[in-house]
């Protein structure tokens, strides 16, 4: 009886630590994105017009374009309300594959005739 008590309190132990784990308020802080169905997954447009840099973001779309650089890789994500460029160290993704992302808004300044042609883009963290 006494063995099968201490059974029934580990278990319930580990259950109550599993359970705090992965409630809502800490999912994301622990990286385990997958198991939440509400992800706020921003779309393409939002991103460019919000100015947020270095915000955090999740974005969900089609790989469109590969875009090797010397020493980095890149690619274009597009969804239904546009596209943008995402910097990744991880290998590319296939292209024409649905993917989401969570990554930080960038902003390149390009002044060129007096002109500004920057550019907003994403730094991949973590393909969810």
């Amino acid at each position: 009886m006494k063995q099968e008590l201490i059974q029934i309190l580990q278990l319930s132990t580990t259950i109550l630590l599993i359970g705090g784990l992965f409630s809502c308020t800490q999912v994301d802080r622990s990286g385990i994105g997958f198991l939440s169905s509400d992800i706020p997954v921003s779309n393409v447009s939002e991103v460019k017009q919000q100015s947020q840099i270095n915000s955090t973001v999740y974005l969900k779309g089609n790989v469109v374009k590969l875009i090797p650089f010397l020493g980095k890789r890149a690619y274009e994500l597009k969804d239904d309300t546009g596209s943008i460029t995402v910097v990744t160290k991880e290998p590319f993704p296939q292209q024409k594959q649905e993917i989401t992302i969570r990554g930080k808004v960038v902003y390149k300044s390009v002044v060129a005739g007096g002109q500004e042609f920057g550019e907003f883009y994403i730094e991949e963290q973590k393909r969810l």
